[in-house]
This record gives C-alpha cells, structure tokens and sequence, in this order.
C-alpha cells in the first residue's frame, strides 16, 4: 500500500446479550457482565413476537428457546450461568465463580432455578387474573385508550407462554410452599453473614434473582408498571421474609454499579405478556 494510503481497522464488535429486562433469569447475566466490566450491546427480546428471531439465534428452529442469550465470536452462550464463567473468565475483577467455590455455587444455581421454574407459575397466573396487568404489559408506543381493545391478544399471549413452559395455573400452592421453604434455606445459609460465602459471588446474584418473584427490587434497578410489580409480589412472603429482602436490597446498594442503573432506565417498559 503507497504511503498515505488509507488503512482500515476491524473494529470489534461486542458481544450481543439477547435480554427481558424485567427477567430475573436476565438479570443475571447482566449482573455478571456488569460487575466484571465486560462490554455488550443489549437486545431486547418480545416474548411471542419475538420467538422466531430467537430460534434462529440459537439454532433452534423448532425447540424451545429461552433468553438470556449471549452471542459472542465464538459462541451461542444459552444460560445464565454460563454467560456468568463467560464474564469471569473475560472480566477485571474477582471471579463470581472461584474455582474452589464452583461446586457449591452451581448446586446453589440449582436449587434456585428448580424453584423459579415453578414460581413462573404464580406469576402468570397473577398477570392473567388483572386486566391491568395485561394492559400494562403491551409495548409502551402502544395508546392508552387502545389498550383495552388489545386485551385478547395480551391474553393470548400470556397463555401462550404458560403452554411454553408447561405451567400449571391452578395449583399455585405447591410452588409457593416450595418458594417458601427455599427462602428458608437461604435464611439458614446467610446467617448474619453478608455473604453467602466469604465475599460477594454469583451465589448472591442468585439469591436476589430469587426474591424478584417474592418482592420485586426498586425501580431503579429494573423497572416495573405498578400492576405488573403486584403481580410479581407474594404478600404473605414479603411478610416472612422481610429480613432477607433487605438483604437483598444491600446487595443491589452495595454492588450494583451506577452503569446498570443507567443502562435500565433506558429499557423499555414490560412488552411481550410474559413472565419469562
């Protein structure tokens, strides 16, 4: 090339991070991204409306697929908890996931994930039972006078995503007696510690993603319509509980940076009628 020339660069693309921002099972992965300052270009993915776009992504085209998904050079990450080692292991800071620590984390991931599986139950069955909640959760260009009109179709997605997931509508008791007794172990396990384990971990990222489906954290942090936040809430839970939704409060405080609380604000309200 003669001198002077011009040169041209690749330019690094970030990772793309497909994400509902008002899903804890998001949240997550955001959380681990954030904390360890690791870059990606967030998408926001509409339950139903969406799904086929999602497919593709993640080379599905018939199965189920489910976000958060991360999109890198080299991989379709599907999984909250592997994007979470994908962020240690491209990070700046401790790992959420200490290799002496990754046993006990993961068993903890599970018990946690069994249990939001099942609570997935008691929130779509609130979001059906509150036309409010319907309305609440159309895209927000949607009018407000049109919303109404558009509640079979809010309806019918919200059903569509309880056939997704195979939940049952009608027996709510057993998932929040196991949400219940959950918490319980998270109880015994914090202790008066402030920590899971000797310092802040992924542990304690899913602990707080737990507590979204009992008492859904600050606006601030993810942001919810006032029907859609009732519809998250388990009262006699809250009543329960209260110590360690406090504690989880702190956490969020202590280490949820000043970048995230940007970053929600500028998400758009609930969309896709679904409590994914």
């Amino acid at each position: 090339m003669n001198e002077g020339a011009l040169q041209t660069r690749a330019v690094a693309v970030p990772p793309a991070l497909l994400s509902l921002h008002y899903s804890p099972w998001s949240e997550r992965a955001r959380w681990a991204l954030d904390y360890q300052g690791v870059e990606y270009r967030l998408v926001q993915h509409a339950p139903f409306l969406g799904e086929r776009r999602l497919r593709k992504v993640v080379g599905t085209p018939t199965a189920r697929a489910t976000v958060p998904v991360l999109v890198t050079d080299g991989a379709v990450l599907r999984d909250s908890w592997d994007i979470a080692l994908h962020a240690d292991a491209h990070g700046t800071r401790e790992k959420l996931v200490p290799p002496s620590l990754e046993r006990s984390i993961r068993e903890l991931n599970d018990v946690i994930e069994s249990t939001m599986m099942r609570s997935r139950n008691l929130v779509t069955a609130a979001l059906l039972a509150d036309d409010a909640a319907l309305d609440e959760g159309l895209p927000r260009y949607v009018p407000t006078a049109v919303r109404p009109l558009l509640r079979p179709l809010s309806r019918y997605g919200t059903r569509w995503f309880a056939r997704k997931y195979g939940l049952d509508l009608v027996d709510l008791e057993t998932p929040r007696r196991l949400l219940g007794e959950t918490l319980a172990l998270f109880r015994e396990r914090y202790g008066n510690r402030p920590y899971l384990f000797a310092h802040f971990t992924y542990a304690d990222i899913l602990f707080c993603s737990l507590l979204q489906g009992v008492c859904p954290v600050a606006d601030r942090y993810l942001r919810l319509g006032p029907a859609w936040r009732n519809a998250w809430t388990q009262p006699t839970l809250v009543a329960e509980f209260g110590d360690l939704i406090r504690l989880r409060d702190r956490l969020y405080a202590e280490h949820r940076g000043e970048r995230t609380r940007a970053a929600r604000a500028a998400s758009a309200a609930p969309t896709g009628n679904a409590s994914a």
